[in-house]
């Protein structure tokens, strides 16, 4: 037993999956007797992640290094690096959406995709793993927003500000909504058509409940060109509230580029192998938004990227009761070599984002 197992005795019983999964982290190079920094808090969220990624990566054909790496950075680090985790978990994830077989493809002197799947029916893809990185300007214009929103609140307040501001960062655009909201009651809204609006809205969320999905429809004069962002603040609530909790909601513009280029750097140029469908993995936990705004985007290169048979947009997550991945398959009808249909039905093409998960209690086998 090694000491990231020790600071999990009080957290989980023996026999759960949520100790499997700290077991395959200590067991990786480097990291017998790692543990996290006091106070673990929520980091321990992130060691189920990563246990899950390497659990069911640990017997595929290739991934020894790959682990070794990922032992080393964290023991270096305290966390591995963004493109080595996206990359297990990546794989791992292939092998929940029904992989029945995989490997992991060896750097060599030519450029490879990253994993070999094969789905039922001897359907073999390649699939090349990239992470979607926030730009510079989308992370100053979320600062601006999300400070705009903590500005914008008032407890006292029994309605909701919805705001649509193009650019946070614009000093007279935020000096405008900030006059705008001060004697704003609910009912009523203001705007300048192309820069910002401002709307109170009565609230009408359950209580208890944080985030309505679709609640906040843009406004016709925002630019298509661009993706929207969302950053909030509430008031929590207790168990007796009976109303909502009021909200600010700023919404903000990032452009499109910041959501395509991930996929665009792959699509351009593919390194599948040839005469095999070809798949680009997006890691977007970095990118709000994205599985919307990727799909919505690259709608309109997709008959430009005939080797891509499809691009799977894809988050790992955990909350104290599970652990998964969120993630979205878009398929792309114009690839010289389409996915096969083991993988895509129930799958591809789905108007929704779905999750994957298991439950951090749920019994599983011994672990060695």
């Amino acid at each position: 037993m090694g000491r990231l197992l020790d600071q999990l005795q009080l957290r989980a019983p023996v026999g759960s999956l949520a100790r499997t999964l700290v077991e395959s982290v200590e067991q990786l190079p480097d990291l017998a007797d790692w543990s996290l920094p006091e106070p673990v808090g929520a980091r321990f969220l992130d060691v189920f992640k990563w246990g899950q990624a390497i659990t069911s990566t640990r017997v595929l054909p290739g991934t020894d290094e790959l682990h070794a790496t990922f032992g080393r950075e964290v023991a270096a680090c305290g966390a591995p690096e963004e493109e080595t985790f996206a990359e297990l978990s990546a794989g791992a994830l292939c092998i929940s959406l029904g992989s029945i077989a995989a490997g992991h493809i060896p750097t060599g002197p030519r450029r490879t995709a990253d994993w070999r799947m094969v789905w039922p029916e001897a359907a073999e893809v390649d699939v090349e793993v990239t992470v979607a990185k926030r730009k510079e300007l989308h992370v100053r214009r979320q600062a601006g927003a999300t400070t705009l929103a903590a500005e914008l609140f008032d407890s006292a307040r029994r309605c909701d500000l919805v705001v649509n501001l193009v650019d946070p960062t614009n000093p007279a655009d935020r000096s405008a909504v900030v006059k705008a909201a001060t004697a704003m009651s609910c009912g009523e809204s203001q705007s300048v058509p192309g820069s910002w609006s401002i709307h109170a809205v009565p609230a009408h969320r359950e209580a208890g409940t944080v985030w309505t999905a679709g609640q906040d429809p843009a406004p016709e004069w925002w630019s298509q060109d661009g993706a929207r962002s969302c950053a909030f603040v509430q008031q929590v609530g207790d168990r007796y509230s009976l109303v909502a909790k009021s909200q600010v909601r700023v919404w903000f513009g990032v452009p499109y580029v910041a959501y395509v280029n991930p996929v665009m750097r792959k699509a351009d140029s593919p390194q599948g192998t040839e005469g095999l469908p070809f798949v680009v993995a997006v890691d977007v936990s970095q990118l709000p938004g994205a599985f919307e705004e990727i799909p919505r985007v690259a709608m309109g290169y997709l008959p430009f990227w005939t080797a891509v048979g499809g691009i799977l947009l894809f988050e790992s997550w955990a909350d104290p009761e599970r652990v998964g991945w969120r993630w979205r398959l878009v398929r792309n009808p114009n690839a010289a070599i389409p996915l096969p249909e083991t993988l895509c039905a129930g799958r591809a093409d789905l108007s929704r984002v779905t999750d994957s998960y298991r439950m951090l209690l749920e019994t599983v086998g011994s672990s060695a």
